[in-house]
């Protein structure tokens, strides 16, 4: 947003909210939740299947769904917690998917669920992106640092608890509800955190109103469009031309986009991006590495759950618990990688890439040592090393790119980092699939899983080696207390038990 308006800054120490803690918590249910709802999706795709006799092309809507209007709507959710106030669309995003939630938990038919489920979407997209916006108008820059701590936490609960909360719900079958009920647990978490948030969130708005941009919003949303929806079909279709077609389209619709956007405050107007954000090279960079991590970070996850279900047989709960020393690992160092960014500076996240780099090596090494005799177990320790360095960075990163940015563009640029977020993780299951799969063959042994996953991690490790060279790009020296960090990383695809089934 480029409007010079002026939304509040945050509070002065003299009147800070003795309850902004328990408003943290609140915003951060938001991310969970968001970040959640896609992991546990393909637990259950087993049980949805039979259940509603869905074909794999509607498998793939009602998992792929949810990323595209999640991600197609980001940065419009950040623009209009910017002119409506990040308060009232927090509360409206949750109120939509809750909602969402209890229409996917009736739903009767696979098309019921897909579009239910484009619509939870949209809930997700409008309530994620205010987190950051919220906790700037929340925190004084001295307390930031502290709420960065706990947004990593947070985030490393729900990259964990997606998978194995989901195989323990169904394992439980709650009231013999099935796959229901892992949209249905949303109810209630759902109507507490609305009641809270109406009663604890900041009545804040901006002192002027932005223009709306409902060009540069259609543009950006139809250049996402254009893009995620061939690479979340594209797969189970066979790569069809109107793929291609789409992908070719995606190019001309975002250059008109940019060019539009550049040249609206020329006329009077206010674009919906600040394409200054870009000119600032800790947000330009950052933002390249962050997608450079994430796109290897999809990818790894999804070749590796292949390889647990349908390689080595595991259960969705064993498979889900095997990546516990990866949650586990990115929980602690997210903690830790506050207080050593304020103290070294970038040379934090050099070295947690670093560590990430040597993780996914100590993987393929193990694939390279044990061949078919691998079990999970010798898989802990270089998830534990990846998950280390994985929490060193990303947080860090997040909060370098953002720590320049304006607070009244606290909510676009929130909208911005976590829609790139989301391209990566759709474009890393994409590319790593069709290396996975091409490497596997039709009749897949043991032996060809193995081999497709040592492509997967050798091809990563190539990949995040080259995004830890980008990182030297990224400015010297400690780094003042950032803004909080973008919204939660939108969640990693990983591989449907139905995928799975195929190729065993």
């Amino acid at each position: 947003m480029s409007s010079p308006s002026a939304p509040p800054s945050a509070p002065a120490a003299g009147t800070l909210d003795p309850r902004r803690w328990l408003m943290l918590a609140v915003a951060l249910v938001a991310m969970f939740m968001g970040v959640f709802d896609f992991y546990v999706i393909n637990i259950a795709t087993p049980s949805l299947q039979s259940q509603l006799h869905a074909s794999e092309a509607t498998i793939e809507l009602i998992i792929g769904g949810y990323t595209f209007t999640y991600a197609s709507l980001l940065v419009t959710g950040g623009r209009l917690g910017d002119i409506f106030s990040y308060r009232r669309l927090f509360i409206v995003g949750m109120s939509l998917f809750t909602v969402a939630s209890l229409l996917c938990g009736i739903s009767q038919t696979g098309t019921e669920l897909v579009v239910v489920r484009l619509l939870q979407g949209v809930g997700a997209a409008l309530m994620v992106p205010q987190v950051v916006a919220l906790i700037t108008v929340t925190f004084p820059p001295a307390e930031r640092p502290r709420a960065l701590s706990w947004f990593g936490v947070t985030l490393g609960l729900a990259l964990v608890s997606g998978q194995i909360l989901g195989g323990l719900l169904l394992s439980a079958d709650i009231a013999d509800m099935g796959w229901r009920v892992i949209f249905l647990v949303n109810i209630p978490i759902g109507i507490v955190t609305v009641a809270l948030a109406a009663k604890l969130l900041p009545k804040t708005k901006a002192a002027r109103r932005p223009k709306q941009d409902i060009v540069g919003t259609l543009g950006v949303s139809a250049s996402l469009g254009l893009a995620l929806l061939p690479l979340i079909l594209g797969r189970s279709e066979g790569w069809p031309l109107w793929g291609w077609i789409m992908l070719g389209l995606a190019v001309p619709v975002t250059a008109a986009t940019v060019l539009y956007e550049r040249s609206l405050p020329a006329r009077g107007g206010e674009p919906m991006i600040n394409l200054d954000l870009f000119k600032t090279r800790s947000f330009a960079v950052g933002l390249l590495t962050i997608v450079g991590i994430m796109t290897f970070y999809s990818g790894f996850i999804f070749g590796m759950t292949m390889f647990l279900q349908a390689g080595l047989g595991l259960t969705p709960l064993r498979a889900g618990l095997t990546f516990g020393p990866l949650g586990i690992g990115f929980v602690v160092s997210s903690i830790l990688a506050r207080p050593l960014l304020m103290k070294y500076g970038t040379k934090v996240i050099i070295i947690g890439q670093a560590m990430l780099v040597l993780g996914t090596l100590a993987t393929l090494a193990v694939l390279k040592t044990e061949g078919v005799d691998i079990s999970p177990g010798m898989l802990v320790a270089p998830m534990i090393f990846a998950g280390l360095g994985t929490g060193l960075c990303l947080p860090s990163l997040t909060g370098v790119v953002i720590s320049q940015v304006p607070p009244q563009q606290a909510g676009v640029a929130s909208g911005v980092l976590t829609t790139a977020q989301q391209f990566a993780n759709t474009a890393g299951v994409a590319l790593f699939g069709v290396i996975f799969f091409n490497v596997l063959g039709t009749k897949p042994s043991l032996t060809d899983f193995v081999s497709a996953l040592e492509w997967v991690a050798g091809i990563g490790a190539a990949l995040s080696a080259a995004t830890l060279a980008l990182s030297f790009l990224l400015p010297r020296g400690r780094i003042a207390p950032p803004r909080p960090p973008a919204a939660a990383p939108a969640p990693v695809a990983t591989a449907t038990a139905q995928e799975a089934q195929a190729v065993r």
